[in-house]
């Protein structure tokens, strides 16, 4: 249901946009070049496990992307689809979004078989120069591009969202909704690196905790 719900998302406001899948430059918005490094990590890792027929680890990999792809990805990046005017940067979420889903029914196809070809027939809407297949099932399944890895932002997102949940439960914890904004946000790690790293995704700490700084 995630998953279709991602998809819904993308068809209402690409057909409110009038926005349609075409061939565009590679984002620089650092949640659009995580949910791609984090596609192509998947990618590769649903190959690894496959070709050692560990199928059992390919489905919790395949929904924990699901789970970021929706609690995550769409939700952090929601005023970006629904701004007025098609924006360069609106435009690259799509683009991304559009880009995930279409790799992840591929993905699916060995296990939702039927599910994923009504998505992958879907996410074609007013395409006319995608190469695309009549089925899913007639499609290579997808390979890595490993340029598009980026391990430490992967990490990063990952300690980003672990933050958001440790907040969320510390307002929890001391009676504290999220509607009262908070002066401090105080992360600590032993990792410089990763402190940095955390620094680029500031804005969203702030607006997920609804904190006024954030100290490292």
């Amino acid at each position: 249901l995630p998953w279709y719900n991602a998809f819904s998302f993308l068809r209402t406001y690409a057909d409110i946009d009038g926005w349609a899948p075409a061939a565009s430059e590679r984002s620089t918005n650092i949640l659009d070049r995580w949910l791609l490094s984090r596609l192509q990590s998947l990618k590769a890792r649903v190959a690894e496990e496959m070709e050692a027929y560990r199928l059992y680890n390919v489905v919790p990999a395949l929904l924990e992307f699901v789970e970021d792809l929706t609690n995550w990805y769409i939700r952090l990046n929601r005023a970006r689809f629904w701004s007025s005017g098609m924006t360069a940067d609106k435009s690259a979420a799509f683009a991304t979004l559009h880009a995930a889903l279409v790799d992840l029914s591929k993905l699916m196809a060995p296990f939702v078989p039927f599910l994923a070809d009504h998505l992958y027939r879907s996410l074609q809407f007013q395409n006319k120069s995608m190469d695309a297949q009549e089925s899913v099932h007639l499609a290579r399944y997808p390979t890595p591009d490993r340029a598009l890895i980026e391990q430490d932002l992967e990490q990063a997102v990952l300690r980003m969202q672990q933050v958001i949940l440790l907040g969320r439960q510390r307002r929890e914890d001391v009676r504290i909704g999220l509607r009262t904004p908070l002066r401090r946000l105080t992360i600590v790690n032993r990792d410089a690196n990763l402190l940095r790293d955390l620094q680029a995704l500031e804005a969203y700490l702030r607006a997920e905790l609804n904190v006024l700084e954030v100290h490292y």
